[in-house]
């Protein structure tokens, strides 16, 4: 094509890159990507360093990956390595070629990376946003400066591996007093935010033989499982083999234990960052570092307190990365229509099962729906879109209270007065914040009191007609009874007034 056929625009050095710093990341998304990259370099080990002074605060992390030469560093610095469209290595954790780049200028206006190779000369790269504003060019720096000298030390003590180092944290740190605790809280409360999302974000690629370790500020990242998989409770759906493009797609539904089937220790842990509400949903994974943490992918359903126990996992391999929509921060995945009723149905069928879970002690306080209805103590009643709940007046032993008082006019204002006055919003309220707060029927009760409840219902029963076999099948289904069955064994037809 002549010359004379087209201009050439290359874009300003210092509008462009001042652009590139509203991708979206935030402090722990950020770090992640730079994770993602030292993974890819085989690395088994990486430090992230929090340094408070202010807003001369640093961050650094460290690796001990294969390390880069001069050439592969500088490409390395360039703003897009790589096209999103790339074949890459199965293993790699990559797609737009921009994440150490944008990742970290998101945060800071100086970045600096060494590398070293065994048996190679240690090189140094640095993008200053001061430089690039003052020149209008991508003049990319070849030496660190005075002060970035002593947060280099962990690399120099290994033969191989690099150091990603963030100065200038205008986005975390500018304007704060180092001798300020306010700020400092703030700054460590950041620190605390970062280490959890490593540990949701890399639980997998934490765990095995292969395992990467992970430290912040020298403390190890614990890997969070979302899915209690250890749990004995814990409820794996079979694995759904979806198929994209000729590429395998598995999912698999979960349906965390219930409540009473946890210890305090593993309910704190079954929360998450974020807490059970939160974390329901699916989780989306790409070449097992996950991408989407809890989420209902666009199905328009919200999150409900009924459906908590519900998550499921969907694993991508990294050449579906285009129909999945992955974003720049590696936060978000839309899944492609060709899957949508597949995911959906999965989706239905698990928060069906986890419904019944969560509501399991709710059903032991009513009985079930196809049983005597005169077993059920609390009536559930529809009307204009709302929940009622109402004493069933035909229950033996309501009945028999009602017949023998007398003064049914009391006894009734007192019903209505129980029925209008259950706390039910501070009850939902309760159950979702504190959700083991609330003990089951009878729980730390006496077993001599329970007895003596359970003998004047089978005394009812027996009054009512019932011989003594029909009256203890009554009382097996009866809640909370059904789960006392030792009690219920010292009931003999010889039982007192029987």
């Amino acid at each position: 094509m002549p010359e004379d056929a087209f201009d050439r625009t290359p874009p300003h050095a210092s509008a462009i890159v001042e652009s590139l710093r509203a991708f979206g990341y935030d402090l722990p998304t950020a770090l992640a990507d730079l994770v993602d990259n030292s993974i890819a370099a085989h690395a088994r080990h990486v430090w992230l360093h929090f340094e408070w002074a202010g807003d001369a605060s640093t961050v650094s992390v460290t690796d001990d990956g294969d390390g880069m030469s001069a050439a592969e560093l500088v490409e390395a610095m360039r703003l897009g390595t790589r096209g999103p469209l790339a074949a890459r290595a199965p293993h790699d954790l990559g797609r737009f070629g921009l994440g150490l780049k944008t990742a970290s200028l998101s945060q800071c206006r100086r970045l600096t990376v060494r590398s070293r190779r065994a048996s190679s000369p240690v090189e140094t790269r640095c993008w200053d946003l001061g430089v690039i504003a003052a020149t209008d060019d991508w003049r990319l720096l070849r030496a660190a400066d005075v002060a970035a000298e002593p947060r280099f030390t962990r690399l120099a003590d290994q033969p191989n591996g690099t150091t990603v180092l963030w100065q200038q944290l205008d986005r975390l740190t500018r304007g704060q007093d180092p001798q300020s605790d306010r700020h400092q809280q703030r700054f460590l409360e950041r620190i605390d935010g970062v280490r959890s999302h490593l540990g949701l974000v890399f639980h997998r690629l934490m765990t095995g033989s292969s395992a990467v370790r992970l430290f912040v500020n020298d403390r190890a990242v614990e890997p969070w499982d979302p899915f209690l998989e250890n749990h004995p409770a814990t409820h794996r759906l079979p694995v759904d083999p979806l198929r994209l493009g000729g590429e395998r797609v598995p999912v698999r539904a979960y349906v965390l234990p219930h409540i009473s089937k946890l210890s305090k220790i593993e309910h704190e842990a079954g929360a998450g960052p974020r807490g059970w509400l939160a974390h329901q949903g699916f989780y989306v994974y790409r070449r097992d570092r996950l991408l989407v943490a809890g989420d209902w992918l666009g199905f328009g359903w919200t999150k409900d307190e009924h459906l908590k126990l519900a998550r499921i996992a969907i694993d991508l391999p990294n050449t579906l990365d285009h129909e999945w929509q992955i974003n720049v921060t590696k936060s978000r995945a839309t899944p492609p229509a060709a899957l949508r009723d597949d995911l959906k149905r999965i989706a239905e069928r698990t928060r069906a099962e986890a419904k019944n879970v969560y509501t399991h002690r709710g059903a032991r306080l009513t009985a079930p729906a196809d049983s005597s209805p005169t077993n059920r103590l609390w009536l559930h009643l529809a009307k204009h879109d709302r929940l009622f709940y109402r004493i069933n007046d035909e229950h033996p032993l309501v009945r028999r209270v009602l017949e023998s008082t007398s003064d049914k006019p009391a006894m009734r204002a007192l019903i209505a007065l129980v029925q209008e006055s259950i706390p039910l919003q501070h009850i939902g309220i309760t159950a979702a914040e504190e959700p083991g707060s609330q003990p089951e029927p009878f729980e730390g009760t006496p077993a001599a009191q329970v007895k003596e409840v359970l003998d004047e219902l089978y005394r009812t029963f027996r009054s009512i007609g019932c011989g003594h076999d029909e009256a203890i099948q009554r009382l097996s289904s009866h809640p909370p009874f059904d789960q006392f069955p030792e009690l219920l064994a010292t009931i003999t037809p010889e039982h007192p007034d029987a």
